[in-house]
This record gives structure tokens, sequence and C-alpha cells, in this order.
């Protein structure tokens, strides 16, 4: 995976899993500075960018749980 893409994962996943909302502004502000950062190096708009991040996080997350967790969790 690419190194962007998975930082703008992370990002995501940090900010869905915020205690608070104090924190998930702060973090959720950190996702949407690296968003630009990212769609400006190549040269996508936010809004794509943020549309394939959103499309990947489920499936990122289940490709990182732990053994023994279901690898269909968060299927709908």
């Amino acid at each position: 995976m690419k190194p962007d893409l998975e930082r703008l994962l992370k990002a995501m996943d940090a900010f869905r899993q915020a205690p608070n909302r104090h924190e998930d502004a702060r973090l959720r502000a950190l996702y949407q500075a690296e968003l630009e950062r990212v769609a400006e190096a190549r040269k996508l708009t936010r809004d794509t960018l943020d549309r394939v991040v959103t499309y990947y996080y489920p499936r990122w997350v289940r490709t990182n749980l732990p053994p023994g967790f279901p690898k269909t969790l968060g299927r709908d």
C-alpha cells in the first residue's frame, strides 16, 4: 500500500475512534490537512481523495484486525 494512503487511513481511523468531541475535532483537522497535502501532491481534488479513503477504510480495518476476529466484521 502506498504510504500516503496508509497515513490517510490511519488518520481517518484516529478521528473515528476519538473518545470525545474535542479530540475528534482536533484529529479531523489533522486528517483534513493531510488530505489536502496528499491531494495536491497527487493532483486530485480533495473530495475525490476523501471518497477513495472512505471507500477503502472498511477493507483496511478488516485487514488489520488481530487474529481471532472474524474478517467479515463490519460488512453489512
